[in-house]
């Protein structure tokens, strides 16, 4: 009988569907989502203002800078939002679809579009250049300081500058034989890169002229197949007090000194979205739905909550006192950092939240599959 975990990992591999769906067809059904409970009324959540876009992929994520949200849908769309009131302050539409989205600096937006060439977008949403990649492309591109640096599915790694499309370095780092159709991620430290990779590693690229200062493990590759051996990290590593901390697929959970990549911590942890830290907190929602959280100095798992379990979770957002994830319904669930309890909820669309949730001071954003973009603010 195909267990658990191996149900989760063929569910997960986009490239195998097909080859697994005979396998897949008798083993047991996934259960039923846990059915929602009452809300305390321990944390009122109002609406800010609501966005009707159009449908967002599951691997897109919303990128937040100076003030705005770049949000891409999968037909060519590309819209900038104010947070503060939800006005557009621009929509561009980018020719051939959208296959990874987006990143911004506030200034420059990048995103790729279907034919695998990156696009530059100006502070206008104006379309700058675009540049023919050699792959395909699935995680979100980084925009910094004027640079893109995008991350091919072969884990090569170029940049360019975002105003003229030169390019200013490539970077080619390891493949293992399948990759997972899931995005990986990449996130700013100062003057580095942090690039979660196919291999189970984060690695440190400076953002200026590509060289490679640190790599760490978090993961190695276990099992007989191809599957069971995946270890990609999935998700934008999280960044906080020092360290940055990341979900290998299916595999680990770990963190690393930020400055030269020593492996603090890891542990076993099921799952494939990201995680989240302040530097004293580190909160994941595991495959079968349980939030979990561990201290971040050493791992130790503090407190996990139940009560949304199977509910296709999105990666939990922690923000202050409060832990916020989203569900394959369109709600967002509000538990608190301190015990994991349930502290509060809001509704979008119905549709499934899979995009990372996104935090501007009080204000949070929740983007859903049919492309409703969604500000609340908890009181």
């Amino acid at each position: 009988m195909m267990t658990h975990r191996s149900l989760f990992r063929a569910a997960a591999v986009g490239v195998l569907a097909a080859a697994l769906l005979g396998a897949c067809s008798s083993a047991p059904k996934r259960p039923n989502p846990t059915p929602l409970g009452a809300v305390p009324p321990i944390l009122r959540v109002s609406p800010a203002w609501a966005v009707q876009l159009d449908p967002v992929p599951p691997t897109f994520a919303a990128a937040l800078a100076a003030g705005g949200v770049v949000v891409a849908s999968a037909d060519g769309s590309v819209a900038r939002i104010d947070v503060h009131d939800g006005h557009v302050l621009w929509r561009t539409r980018v020719a051939g679809g959208i296959s990874a989205g987006a990143g911004s600096d506030g200034h420059f937006s990048a995103v790729v579009n279907g034919s695998n060439q990156l696009a530059s977008l100006g502070p206008q949403g104006q379309l700058l250049w675009l540049y023919q990649l050699p792959t395909s492309v699935i995680t979100p591109p980084l925009v910094a300081q004027g640079i893109i640096v995008v991350q091919g599915a072969d884990q090569r790694l170029w940049a360019f500058n975002a105003a003229d499309g030169k390019q200013l370095w490539s970077l080619e780092l390891r493949a293992p034989a399948l990759l997972l159709q899931q995005p990986g991620g990449l996130a700013r430290d100062g003057s580095s890169v942090l690039v979660g990779d196919a291999l189970g590693r984060i690695d440190a690229v400076s953002l200026d002229s590509g060289v490679l200062r640190w790599q760490a493990t978090l993961a190695h590759p276990r099992g007989s197949t191809e599957v069971e051996r995946m270890v990609s990290v999935t998700g934008t590593p999280a960044l906080a007090g020092g360290q940055v901390c990341a979900r290998t697929f299916d595999a680990t959970i770990g963190c690393v000194d930020s400055s030269n990549g020593t492996l603090r911590w890891s542990v076993d942890a099921h799952g494939s979205t990201a995680v989240s830290q302040d530097g004293s907190m580190l909160v994941a929602a595991q495959g079968d739905g349980v939030v979990q959280a561990y201290a971040a100095a050493d791992g130790h798992p503090t407190w996990r909550n139940s009560e949304l379990k199977y509910r296709g979770l999105s990666a939990p957002l922690l923000v202050g006192a409060t832990v916020a994830v989203g569900d394959y319904q369109g709600y967002v669930s509000l538990l608190s950092a301190h015990d994991g309890s349930l502290v509060g909820r809001f509704a979008t669309d119905g549709s499934a939240i899979r995009s990372p949730l996104l935090a501007d001071g009080n204000t949070m954003i929740a983007v859903t599959a049919r492309g409703g973009v969604y500000a609340y603010r908890p009181q």
